[in-house]
């Protein structure tokens, strides 16, 4: 992963660590089997990186918690979503809440919610 990947983040400046664990670490959760945790921001960032199998870019949206844990999606509802709150909030923007609802078609979409 090279820095120039990285689109946006909080902190602007990520460590050497945090630059690791939100765009390289193996152990990354799905942000969509996380329905109704509550997540306390350490770091985030929105990256790109080529799929492993098919090559192609993706835009992905890796969230690090003050527990360590860290959580990716690539759910463009979700991106939007949380990149609305952190404009508003900025580093204020301590806790979100994962939320996943249902389409009118029966799909499965995941999004975020401001948490206190």
């Amino acid at each position: 992963m090279n820095t120039n990947n990285i689109i946006t983040s909080y902190p602007a400046e990520l460590s050497k660590k945090q630059l690791y664990l939100l765009t390289m670490n193996n152990q990354t959760l799905k942000m969509a089997d996380c329905d109704g945790q509550i997540l306390d921001i350490q770091a985030w960032a929105v990256y790109t990186d080529s799929d492993f199998t098919s090559g192609e870019e993706k835009e992905i949206l890796s969230i690090l918690t003050k527990e360590g844990d860290v959580l990716a999606t690539i759910s463009e509802t979700f991106k939007r979503d949380f990149l609305k709150m952190a404009a508003v909030f900025g580093e204020e923007l301590e806790k979100i809440e994962v939320v996943t609802g249902k389409t009118k078609n029966g799909r499965t979409y995941v999004t975020c919610k401001y948490a206190e």
